[in-house]
């Protein structure tokens, strides 16, 4: 007997949001999508099967700069920090999170990415901005110090 599935199903898709505050102060608002890594959907077939503990609890940043592949594992120069809280809302998963002050200074963060309660990555994105004229994509910078606090959001969409 062969099985013929009438549906296809999406794919996990994602949104990241991200605020940045200097001083106290709104200097930057930036929205994007990820991309959910294989290592991300190895860990959600584990969970759906109850053969992982391991769910998403952490935030990670890095200063790398290439192109989001299914097969990335970590980012450059990689902090990571607890997720401030998850939650559901219907089919969608929500993270949020703080990378205060005292965290990542020194770091030029171009991108970000989800992590296992194992340090297992989830998802993973760079920060792009597409020039309309030319289309070429330039990567985004954040210069952390100790002045700048950076809050946001993750939610995948299931």
């Amino acid at each position: 007997m062969r099985f013929v599935f009438e549906d296809i199903p999406e794919s996990v898709r994602g949104e990241f949001a991200l605020r940045v505050f200097r001083n106290g102060i709104p200097v930057m608002e930036a929205a994007d999508h990820n991309l959910v890594v294989n290592a991300g959907r190895v860990r959600l077939a584990q969970l759906a099967a109850g053969k992982s503990g391991a769910h998403i609890a952490y935030i990670g940043v890095g200063s790398g700069t290439a192109k989001e592949q299914d097969g990335d594992t970590s980012l450059e120069n990689q902090q990571i920090f607890p997720i401030k809280t998850a939650s559901v809302i219907g089919r969608d998963a929500r993270f949020d999170f703080e990378i205060g002050e005292t965290q990542a200074n020194g770091l030029s963060i171009r991108e970000f990415g989800l992590f296992c309660t194992d340090k297992t990555m989830f998802s993973h994105r760079v920060r792009v901005r597409v020039d309309e004229e030319t289309k070429e994509e330039r990567v985004l910078t954040i210069d952390k110090d100790r002045d700048i606090k950076i809050v946001g959001y993750w939610i995948l969409h299931f």
